[in-house]
Order: C-alpha cells, then structure tokens, then sequence
C-alpha cells in the first residue's frame, strides 16, 4: 500500500498546484479585467469631455458667426439708407429755392479771407457774383456750393454740397464699419 499512498500524495500535491494555477490566473484575469475596465471607463470620460468641449467650442463659433452675418445684414441695410439719404440730400439741395442756397452760400463764404477766386455751378453763379467781391473762376459740375482758390492756383479750399455730403457719408460709414469690427 506503500506506493498506493505516496501516488495519492502525489496526485493531491499536483491537484492543489493546479488549482493553485488556476486561481493566480483567474485572479490574474480579474485583475487585467477590472484594470481594462478601468481604462476603458477613463477613456469613455476623456472622450466625452473632449466631445463636450468640441462641441461647446463648435456651438461658440456658430454663434459667433451667426453674431456676425446678423451684424453684417444690419450694417448693409445701414449703407443703403446712407446712400439714400446721399442721394436725396442731393436733390433736395439742387431743388432749394435761390433765396435758401444763397444762406448756405453766404455761410461757406464767411471767414474765407484767404482766398481771390471762387467756382460755382453754373445755377449759383449769379448768386456768388452777387454776394462776394471775389474774382468769380468759372463754373465747375456740382450739386451746390463754392471752390476757393488763392492767386496762384496752389491752394484750395472744396465747400461744394457735393464733397460736404461726401466727407458726412464716409464719417457715417467709418462709424458703420466700426460696429462691424467690435
């Protein structure tokens, strides 16, 4: 029975070792398990962080460029009434009475000491002859208005309605297009 008792040892030490085995690798498995697991739940939370931070980062740009087209439209619709109301300043100013451009014109001409020769439109000029001692230079194409020059033609000074209007526009636009890059 010698030999019957030592192959029982025997195969119960190769059993417990098996098992033995077999628990370091269940347990190792649980292990890489719960570890993957683990890595895969952080992964999942980066992921989602990442993709809420995408898309807040998205929806802030579509707003912004929304912002934009918004403040773009207004600013267009701006710039047309602008040059509507170029225009007809424009035609108001040529359909005033004599009696009104000749203010206007009487107003342009004050304080302009420095100056010996004055333009106008061929309307005003009766007007400018009448009312300035000024040597008159010619007709030039304007709404309204007066050109001064000096004696020797190297300085002058443009009060025509035209660039009056003009000079209004482009601060009116300046201010428009600033809203734009605000």
């Amino acid at each position: 029975m010698g030999l019957e008792v030592v192959v029982k040892a025997v195969l119960a030490k190769g059993e417990e070792e098996a098992n033995h085995i077999k628990q370091e690798g269940i347990d190792e498995a649980n292990a890489t398990k719960t570890e993957a697991e683990t890595t895969a739940r952080n992964i999942l939370v980066q992921k989602r962080e990442h993709t809420a931070e995408h898309i807040e980062h998205e929806k802030r740009m579509e707003i912004s460029s929304t912002n934009l087209e918004v403040k773009r439209g207004i600013l267009n619709v701006q710039k047309e009434i602008l040059d509507e109301t170029y225009e007809n300043a424009k035609r108001a100013l040529l359909a005033l009475p004599e009696s009104e451009r000749e203010a206007l014109i009487k107003g342009l001409l004050k304080s302009q000491t420095e100056f010996q020769r004055v333009y106008s439109n061929k309307q005003d000029e009766p007007i400018v002859r009448r009312i300035t001692q000024l040597e008159y230079g010619g007709n030039i194409n304007c709404v309204g208005g007066v050109i001064l020059e000096n004696t020797d033609g190297t300085v002058t000074r443009d009060l025509t309605f035209d660039s009056i209007l003009e000079s209004v526009r482009e601060n009116s636009l300046k201010q428009v297009s600033e809203i734009l890059i605000e």
